[in-house]
Parts: C-alpha cells; structure tokens; sequence
C-alpha cells in the first residue's frame, strides 16, 4: 500500500514539474499526457536498500597510497597559490601532504622483514619557516617493531625531513598540541618494491 503512495506522489511530483515546464516555455498541453508516462517505474529507483548500498562509504584505516591524493588536497604540481593559515587547505596540507612525506622519508630504512602489522608511532612539530617545511622534537611513542636499529633510523630520517612549500604561512606546531605519525609496514611498502 505504502509503495502504491508512493508512486502517486511520484508521478504527482512529476506531472506538476512537467506542467511548469510546459506553462514557461508555452508548448501545447496536450503533449503532458504522453510524458508522464515514463514516471510509473520511478519507485523502483527510489527503493531505500539499493540507495544504502550504493551511498555507504567504504571505510579503511590504512592511508592512501603516496601517488593517490585524498579528495580536496591539490598535487604539489597544482599551484593553489597562497594558502591561508588554519584554512582547511591549510589543516589537510599539514595533516595529509606532509604526513605522506614523512612517511616517504622513513620508508627508506625500511629493508624488509617484518610483518605488516608493525609499527612506530612518532610525536614530533612542524615548523614552516619562509617556505621551508622542516621537523623537530622527533620522538618515538610507541612501537611494536622490536628493531632499535629501524626505529633509530626511522626517528633520525623523519627528523632530518625538510621540503620547500611556498605557498604554506610561517607556522610552528604548539608544544602543547604535538603531532603524530604512524608508520606501518604495510604502508611503507607502499613506497617501492616488495622487499619481502
């Protein structure tokens, strides 16, 4: 019953919007009536299971890879001129872009070896300084990589990151407000060819 109300208030609808149509451009009445008939199967479209379906959003923890760009963040190629601070370009340049280098520079300490669930978590600050990105007070967090040798060379390559980026404000991480980075090996992978 429910569906057959449905499809009368849908071809209402589109009766009404198709009579609008007619009246402001000023054809002839008598083509509406062959037009409304297409609008019957309409309640097959609107069917509320197929549309869940199609507009659940996949979700995944695991971060995009270096060549793929989340939607809204520009390529480094795209010049989208002075950005301005806080903005939200600026917030998924610092929480995107740059997590995404950082991840590039510990990648290459990474030789293979380990499972992909591993891990080290780092805290540290940026600070954009006339067009230069660059990183201090590097420290790890926590780990699960059991290599104190990767996790040092992991530490000391995030430390020594340092890229120009024109476009960025002056801006220094607060030191109360710390970010984060995880590095996982699955992810690293992701930066060059299986080593494993």
């Amino acid at each position: 019953m429910k569906w057959l109300a449905l499809a009368a208030a849908v071809v209402a609808a589109a009766l009404f919007l198709l009579w609008r149509e007619v009246r402001s451009s000023g054809a002839s009445p008598a083509v509406v009536a062959p037009a409304a008939a297409p609008a019957v199967p309409a309640p097959r479209a609107s069917n509320d299971i197929v549309a869940a379906k199609t507009l659940t959003p996949i979700e995944d923890d695991e971060p995009l890879p270096a060549h793929v760009l989340p939607a809204g963040v520009m390529s480094e190629d795209d010049d989208p001129g002075p950005i301005k601070k806080f903005s939200e370009p600026f917030w998924e340049r610092v929480d995107e872009v740059y997590s995404r280098k950082l991840l590039g520079f510990a990648a290459d300490c990474y030789q293979g070896g380990k499972e992909r669930k591993q891990k080290l978590k780092v805290a540290f600050r940026f600070n954009i300084s006339g067009g230069k990105v660059s990183v201090t007070d590097v420290r790890p967090v926590e780990s699960t990589l059991n290599d104190p040798k990767l996790e040092a060379c992991m530490v000391k390559a995030i430390a020594a990151a340092t890229w120009d980026d024109k476009n960025m404000p002056d801006w220094s991480s607060s030191a109360d407000e710390e970010e984060t980075l995880v590095v996982r090996i699955s992810t690293l992978k992701r930066f060059g060819p299986e080593t494993d």
